[in-house]
């Protein structure tokens, strides 16, 4: 019995464990403007996030320095308009139909 539980406890030991992968942050998209909205984290990424009209996504980046706030862009094809805001981390940008432009705010 000794020698069973020995063998079982060596074979759970030699699992290949992964090492954890850098932290990450998160940051919350709804886009309620009557168009397409691109997004990015200014200064982080380069590469936008496209959220349809009507639609919700989130945006997960490697915060290695522990930043609780960010800027981030949105942008859009219909009239080439943007708009930005700093916010912290976790929350959530909402991009609207403002006056003759896409507006953006933070809840």
């Amino acid at each position: 019995m000794i020698v069973l539980t020995a063998c079982l406890g060596l074979v759970a030991c030699g699992e290949d464990e992964q090492p954890p992968g850098p932290p990450t942050s998160t940051i919350y998209v709804r886009n309620e403007s009557s168009t397409e909205a691109n997004l990015r984290i200014k200064f982080w990424s380069k590469d936008y996030l496209k959220v349809s009209a009507g639609d919700s996504d989130e945006i997960t980046f490697v915060n290695e320095d522990g930043i609780n706030a960010v800027q981030v862009e949105a942008k859009t094809r219909k009239q080439w308009d943007d708009c930005w805001v700093t916010m912290n981390v976790g929350q959530t940008i909402v991009v609207f139909d403002a006056i003759e432009r896409i507006g953006c705010r933070v809840e």
